[in-house]
């Protein structure tokens, strides 16, 4: 039977358990990732303004579309960049000609961010993934119990006899 077989357990354990813990695992070190080369940029960027040149559009599959904003400045050296902010793409498009304070790594001028983004979003992706390792930590339990309950099924199955318990075998006499 399915449920006496051990690499059921393995398999079921794995998918209600293992896959949530995995996904909100990985959620949670691309936050603290995204987080710490924030900080970084932050630290050791330098500060500038921008001017909304564009918006880049996204298409998602429900129908709705996103927008990103494409500025262009110039960095200390005279150099002009134009690149897209990542953090500030929403479901409006940015007004042309907007400006907006960046920090941008003078090493590599692409890599810009907006200087007075709160990180919310970072936020949203950490209590997300702490979401999917409580519910892991919380299925453990209930997919042991449901697995054990299926073990314990293949043993108690109904034969068809119906026993007497009045009926003794003792009182039977063999020839």
């Amino acid at each position: 039977m399915i449920g006496e077989s051990p690499w059921w357990h393995h398999v079921v354990t794995a998918l209600f358990v293992g896959a949530p813990a995995l996904v909100g695992a990985g959620l949670i070190v691309a936050a603290v990732r995204r987080w710490s080369s924030l900080r970084t940029l932050t630290a050791s960027g330098r500060q500038t303004t921008a001017r909304v040149v564009d918006n880049q559009l996204e298409s998602w599959s429900d129908g709705r579309t996103s927008f990103r904003p494409v500025v262009t400045f110039q960095t200390d050296s005279g150099q002009e960049v134009t690149t897209a902010l990542a953090d500030l793409d929403g479901f409006r498009s940015h007004i042309i000609g907007t400006e907006v304070p960046v920090v941008y790594d003078p090493q590599k001028p692409s890599d810009a961010t907006p200087a007075d983004k709160s990180g919310g979003r970072l936020v949203t992706t950490v209590v997300a993934g702490v979401l999917f390792l409580v519910f892991a930590i919380c299925a453990y339990p209930v997919v042991s119990a449901v697995l054990d309950g299926f073990g314990d099924f293949g043993s108690s199955v109904d034969s068809g006899y119906v026993s007497d318990p009045g009926f003794d075998f003792g009182d039977l006499e063999t020839p």
